[in-house]
């Protein structure tokens, strides 16, 4: 798994950044849970709400936060594909650039 990480930076990145969400908003959720819980609160919402496991007030932000997800991996890997990964090659800037700092030496 190491290897892994470090051979594909991308996925080291999406990793860290989706442990690190998830544990903040973990953090959050259950603070709200709490306070609503310890108020007294949880209660009247729950029964009005019919907050069960296949609740649309539940499902609903379960799929869209869903399709967010992988609509923000999949534009990562194309902003980091197309636009920020570095070629091997070497152009014609980094050639005349390359030039200029040997002479200077």
């Amino acid at each position: 798994m190491r290897k892994l990480l470090e051979k594909y930076v991308i996925v080291k990145y999406i990793m860290g950044s989706y442990l690190k969400t998830l544990l903040i908003y973990l953090g959050g959720f259950t603070a709200v849970f709490a306070i609503l819980k310890l108020a007294g609160v949880y209660a009247a919402i729950e029964s009005a709400l019919d907050l069960k496991y296949n609740s649309p007030f539940v499902l609903a932000p379960l799929y869209g936060f869903a399709a967010l997800a992988i609509l923000c991996f999949f534009i990562g890997f194309l902003i980091y594909f197309y636009k920020y990964k570095r070629t091997n090659t070497k152009g014609t800037f980094y050639k005349i650039f390359s030039d200029i700092l040997n002479e200077n030496k």
